[in-house]
């Protein structure tokens, strides 16, 4: 190729490079002026907090009611009297007249032994009263008349000495003895003769039968126990640091798990002034009183003693309450949000719990139940259910 040849293009070459750089150029001033403008534009914006999620809760109302402050404990029902009958005398049981369960009065035959022999000293000892006293009738009679005969008043002159006169005093207050003392014996066979049977000493419902027609009853082995269902007792043992308020006169209620639905009242009849040195509790007896029926010795019940009581206080379920350190605290629903509130606990039962005044709770307000423990202060909410 000749050298005129070349020029042209060496020529078309040298413009096409020389454009380059002048688009490059272009293109960079381009995104200045976009960067410029977001800048300008995030200048204009003011920062803004995040708005809250609204959630979901479910709210109950502040109540007002009575609560109690109260002391729980379990016991055995026992027998305010419970008697276990035993033979005073040694023989055979002839005759069955109550059986377990029978509800018995004072004095009432629960049993006869033989008393044949019982029988025959009671009619001798009956014979020698009627001797005494025919022995006695004579005595007197001749000591009458030997004093008639001593004074001389049918004579004019004493026709007795003193010293017979003395004798026949001495046979009649000795007669007279005789008879007292055969009294004592008649007294005696028939106490022997009533032993015989065996009675009741208390009313009550016989618990056991111990013994059976034939059978060789022996003194000082139980033939029967009666006890007195119509009164029961339970009997608890409490630390002594309760007795600043433990006293006569406290309401209470039992329950048993054997006798469901039965709400039995008591109260507190008696207090122990002694605390038991080797286990420092302090015994309370209480009376129980069942509307109906007969409730069972050794039952196990379980026990709710009103220690104090607070009329008319704000009431709030348990489950509205959540706990940081040392301090109960749950939300109320104001104008949509949820509001904290620290609570000022008074009493409680197992399920509300007392709000007092410090609390800032007032009858009516709705509190959340479920739901709080994803709130804080200002959370908007949304109710449902009730």
């Amino acid at each position: 190729m000749s050298r005129a040849s070349l020029l042209p293009l060496l020529f078309l070459l040298a413009c096409s490079t020389s454009d380059k750089p002048s688009d490059s150029s272009s293109d960079s001033a381009t995104v200045v002026d976009l960067n410029a403008k977001a800048q300008a534009d995030n200048a204009g914006d003011e920062p803004t907090e995040p708005e809250l999620e609204t959630r979901l809760v479910r709210v109950a109302a502040v109540t007002q009611g009575d609560i109690l402050r109260t002391l729980e404990a379990v016991a055995n029902v026992v027998s305010l009297d419970s008697v276990d009958i035993m033979p005073e005398r040694a023989e055979t049981v002839v005759e069955i007249l109550a059986e377990e369960g029978d509800v018995v009065q004072v004095g009432q035959a629960l049993a006869r032994l033989r008393d044949s022999v019982a029988q025959l000293e009671y009619q001798e000892a009956k014979v020698r009263i009627e001797e005494a006293k025919t022995g006695l009738e004579s005595a007197h009679k001749d000591y009458e008349r030997n004093q008639e005969l001593a004074s001389g008043k049918t004579v004019g002159i004493s026709l007795l000495s003193e010293r017979e006169l003395e004798t026949s005093k001495q046979t009649w207050l000795t007669a007279r003895t005789t008879l007292e003392s055969g009294k004592v014996a008649l007294d005696r066979a028939k106490l022997e003769l009533e032993r015989c049977t065996l009675t009741s000493p208390i009313a009550g419902t016989v618990a056991a039968r111990d013994l059976s027609v034939g059978d060789l009853a022996t003194v000082s082995t139980r033939a029967f126990q009666v006890v007195d269902l119509a009164h029961p007792r339970v009997e608890i043992h409490r630390p002594q640091r309760e007795l600043a308020f433990l006293k006569a006169g406290l309401p209470l209620s039992a329950t048993a798990e054997a006798m469901p639905g039965l709400d039995i009242p008591g109260v507190i009849e008696r207090v122990s002034p002694t605390v038991d040195p080797e286990t420092g509790t302090v015994k309370v007896t209480a009376r129980l009183t069942p509307a109906q029926g007969i409730l069972p010795v050794g039952i196990l019940v379980s026990l709710t003693i009103e220690l104090e009581r607070h009329d008319s206080a704000l009431l709030l379920p348990k489950k509205a309450l959540l706990f940081e350190g040392g301090v109960q605290y749950g939300f109320k629903i104001v104008d949509g949000k949820a509001v904290r509130f620290d609570l000022a606990p008074g009493f409680e039962n197992a399920n509300q719990i007392e709000a007092l005044p410090e609390s800032g709770l007032e009858l009516g307000d709705t509190v959340v139940v479920i739901g709080a423990d994803r709130l804080e202060q200002g959370t908007p909410v949304e109710i449902i259910g009730s």
